[in-house]
């Protein structure tokens, strides 16, 4: 009887932590969002996750950026600056995508570290690996505005961005 007790405790333990959202502040570990003033309606918006999904990491950070634009009583902001950091722990072939954006890698292996800047069309490149941590961090400077929304392409109404991702977040 007790080794069935022992079993059902360990599997409430792990559906409850895989139920957790990956979308939260970043405390201890630094997973999830934080963000830094830099001016009045200036802020900077990071999102750190586990894995290599740069989409999710994107897309968490853009829900920061809504969310937090709405606290401070704004209505849209432009994205004034934006970066992606995948940081791999691999041995093997790596695969990735890239949409245009500034990409900066860094991968480790049993010889160090080596660190690559760089802005791409987008790729596509798949291989095997071989295990190994990965995390994406996701990085917005946001400048956030009230009234008329700026017809820039990286303007964004806060209210329709926090309530299109918002699903995704869980």
């Amino acid at each position: 009887m007790k080794i069935h007790t022992v079993i059902a405790f360990a599997l409430l333990l792990a559906t409850g932590c895989a139920s957790q959202s990956a979308y939260k502040p970043a405390n201890g570990s630094g997973y999830g969002y934080k963000e830094s003033r830099i001016s009045d309606n200036r802020y900077r918006v990071t999102f750190k996750a586990r894995g290599d999904d740069r989409d999710r990491a994107m897309d968490y950070a853009l829900l920061r950026a809504a969310e937090l634009t709405l606290l401070k009583g704004y209505d849209w902001f432009v994205v004034v600056n934006r970066e992606t950091l995948r940081d791999r722990k691999e041995t093997e072939m790596q695969s990735g995508f890239s949409s245009g954006d500034r990409v900066i890698t860094r991968d480790c292996g049993l010889l160090g570290c080596t660190t690559r800047s760089h802005s791409t069309p987008p790729t596509y490149s798949a291989g095997v690996s071989a295990g190994g941590r990965n995390r994406t961090e996701s990085t917005l400077e946001i400048r956030m505005g009230k009234g008329v929304r700026p017809s820039s392409g990286d303007s964004y109404d806060a209210l329709s961005v926090r309530d299109n991702l918002q699903t995704k977040a869980g």
